[in-house]
């Protein structure tokens, strides 16, 4: 049996379900769970490369802020944009697929890391959220 991250569980169920499904409508209804999982996940990582592009000065300190693994120092920053983001965007406490936010959290704390003040991260979340919305 192969080693899973933690945050590709549910999806690696999803498929075990799917290949030892029977019934033909079980497994179509497992594929467009599969489906819909992958596609909140997009949208999720989607979503939060989009606000640190939003919040952040050049398309260099985007790309430093998404792939850097930085040391939480400014917490108070950090659990008020984590918050602000999980109120606006995807809510972990009330959707189960939402959980793969929790995942995406890094580029916050890469984000608080590089100074970037918590109004501008507010402002790029609420400009996510409205699009989120339509």
């Amino acid at each position: 049996m192969e080693a899973v991250a933690q945050c590709d569980v549910p999806v690696a169920i999803l498929q075990n379900r799917i290949k030892a499904a029977k019934d033909p409508k079980q497994t179509a209804k497992l594929q467009n769970d599969l489906d819909k999982l992958l596609e909140t996940r997009e949208l999720i990582q989607q979503t939060v490369q989009e606000i640190v592009k939003l919040a952040t000065d050049s398309e260099e300190q985007a790309e430093r802020i998404l792939t850097a693994k930085q040391h939480l120092t400014e917490r108070e920053n950090y659990y008020a944009a984590v918050e602000y983001f999980r109120v606006q965007c995807f809510d972990w406490h009330k959707q189960k697929q939402y959980e793969y936010a929790l995942h995406q959290l890094s580029a916050f704390v890469n984000l608080c890391e590089e100074r970037v003040p918590l109004t501008r991260i507010k402002e790029a979340i609420d400009q996510m959220s409205k699009k989120l919305k339509k």
